[in-house]
């Protein structure tokens, strides 16, 4: 009898809230990849990679708060363009790491994008990997 009381009592407990689904995620990438193209766009008026924008935060890096400065360091690389340009992605990720997280963190971070994200290196973090390895335009 107290068995069947207690189902009955957890049976009308309220529900958890659920973590975030499928749906969420898929509506999180699309949001991602039209933030992407528009930033490429701005760069490089008229060329987009063909290549679907895709990030996963922090490559061989650990994610944590800085993550959103990941993603958009992963938006100028995947749309690709000038050696200047790289550098200023590279710079702007230092920043805004360095913003919350000091100079430690940021220096290693821009060390490791600077020696491992040229865009003659046919891994899929490279500088410029929305489009074909070695297929960019400048």
């Amino acid at each position: 009898m107290l068995a069947a009381l207690a189902f009955v009592g957890l049976a009308c407990a309220p529900a958890a809230r659920r973590g975030p689904t499928a749906n969420d995620a898929v509506a999180e990438l699309a949001a991602l990849r039209q933030r992407a193209s528009a930033s490429c766009l701005h760069r490089r008026p008229g060329l987009l990679p063909p290549r679907p924008f895709t990030t996963d935060a922090c490559t061989w890096w650990p994610d944590g708060d800085w993550s959103a400065c990941c993603i958009e360091h992963d938006m100028a690389y995947w749309c690709g363009g000038t050696t200047e340009a790289r550098r200023a992605a590279d710079t702007a990720l230092r920043a805004c790491i360095g913003r919350d997280h000091g100079a430690t963190l940021s220096t290693l971070t821009y060390l490791g994008v600077r020696v491992g994200g040229a865009a003659w290196m046919p891994v899929p973090w490279r500088w410029g990997y929305g489009w074909e390895w070695l297929d960019a335009p400048p």
